[in-house]
């Protein structure tokens, strides 16, 4: 009899032991405030900032609707504001950094990391330090930070998406020009009034295109001021969609300030300006590209400019971009684009 009471007891607490492992298996052991980097509520964000260890610091307010400015001064690129939210919304734990690895993961945290701070209704209410990725590539190190008294955790963690497969780091990133939108052209064809195009060495070619109602259009010469008698309108039209939006590259990276002032000194390819009908100017100045990157000819010789990218000058010339051929060559046509082609099937180049 006694040691059928103590084989129950022993059963008693074996189940019971078991049952405590099973719930904190589940739940973990580490409380769930010191893991807690998601924000579901991603509607709720109205500021994002980010600072790295070199003294760069990025913040990204949202606007009424759906638009967000990076650092007070430029609006924020869609795509990339996006990533940054879904990520946000959907970062997990995928486990804890191991005892013996946490001493150096953190002093890895504090020496080379983005801090982060989320703000909900204009009150920070999420900050952790965004550091790098594991060995294998699948998580990044982070650690939490209490936003009342802005003190870390002292527990580091590898995060992750769910369903993801890479690392984080690189989207919570503090290069300012990484954030702007890249958009030049951006207006439904009904907006525009006018589109100028010169181009310096051939003033031949030098026309400007006016809308002034529906199907109602004009385009002249500038040489001598006449207008083209035969107007294809379809293919009109046409080139008017073309500025629903055209996009840059990239901001010039591979060059120098005294190279830019080289590359401004030169004769433009073309000056592309668009009026709306508010009588608001957008002007663009191509220029061809160096060869930076020594592209061969067939006959392998470098080519004296670069065969697919141009150079460019826009926002009243406070920037200077890279851009594609492939892009905007539809809306630099020459003025023999407008006119109606005697052979059918013949190209409008």
């Amino acid at each position: 009899m006694k040691k059928n009471r103590i084989a129950i007891i022993l059963v008693i607490v074996l189940a019971s032991a078991s049952f405590w492992f099973v719930i904190n298996r589940k739940s973990g052991t580490i409380k769930p405030t010191l893991r807690d980097f998601a924000v579901a509520d991603t509607a709720s964000i109205t500021k994002i900032f980010l600072a790295d260890k070199n003294g760069n610091t990025i913040t990204l307010e949202r606007q009424p609707g759906t638009q967000w400015i990076v650092n007070g001064k430029y609006t924020v690129r869609p795509d990339a504001i996006q990533m940054l939210l879904t990520t946000i919304k959907k970062i997990d734990v995928k486990e804890p950094v191991g005892k013996n690895a946490q001493d150096n993961v953190i002093k890895r945290l504090a020496a080379k990391a983005v801090k982060c701070e989320i703000y909900q209704n204009n009150e920070l209410t999420k900050a952790y330090y965004v550091g790098t990725e594991t060995p294998d590539q699948t998580g990044t190190y982070m650690i939490l930070i209490d936003p009342e008294t802005m003190k870390p955790s002292a527990k580091a963690f590898i995060t992750y998406i769910p369903g993801f497969e890479g690392y984080l780091t690189t989207r919570y990133f503090t290069e300012e020009n990484g954030w702007r939108d890249r958009t030049v052209f951006h207006y439904i064809p009904t907006e525009i009034k006018s589109v100028k195009l010169e181009a310096p060495a051939n003033p031949e070619q030098n026309y400007e295109l006016t809308v002034s109602g529906e199907n109602n259009y004009k385009v002249k010469r500038l040489t001598d001021n006449k207008p083209l008698d035969d107007l294809d309108t379809l293919a009109l039209k046409q080139y008017l969609s073309y500025f629903q939006q055209l996009n840059f590259e990239g901001f010039e990276a591979e060059i120098t300030q005294q190279q830019i002032d080289s590359v401004l000194k030169t004769k433009p390819l073309n000056i592309l300006t668009v009026t709306n009908n508010k009588g608001q100017s957008n002007k663009v100045t191509f220029y061809t590209r160096n060869n930076l990157k020594k592209v061969l000819d067939e006959d392998g010789n470098p080519l004296p400019f670069d065969p697919v990218r141009l150079d460019a000058l826009l926002n009243n010339g406070k920037d200077f971009v890279m851009l594609q051929y492939f892009v905007f060559g539809k809306v630099l046509p020459p003025v023999d684009y407008f006119r109606k082609k005697s052979v059918p099937g013949n190209s409008r180049s």
